[in-house]
């Protein structure tokens, strides 16, 4: 029983195949990297939209908030002195 070695032509011509079928499997890679970076990048940018809005209505809050306590400053600034006159007036 003799096994035949195959030739160079032959051994040239599946090495070819392989290196097409390699060439293949990395646009296939190449490919889906792209299409999940894609994905991330959208991820990326809802994420910061989102986080947008949060700190503008955070903002937004922080304003409403200051303005509440400068009016409860305000009025308790405004009743203290009218007490205030109001027991030098009756002395």
């Amino acid at each position: 029983m003799t096994t035949q070695t195959p030739s160079t032509e032959e051994r040239l011509s599946r090495l070819e195949g392989a290196y097409e079928q390699v060439s293949e499997r990395l646009g296939d890679l190449r490919s889906d990297m792209n299409e999940r970076l894609n994905e991330l990048a959208r991820g990326q940018e809802a994420l910061r939209e989102e986080m947008n809005a949060l700190r503008n209505e955070f903002a937004r809050r922080q304003d409403n908030l200051r303005n509440t306590m400068l009016l409860l400053v305000g009025g308790a600034w405004a009743t203290t002195v009218g007490g205030l006159i109001a027991i030098l007036t009756q002395i």
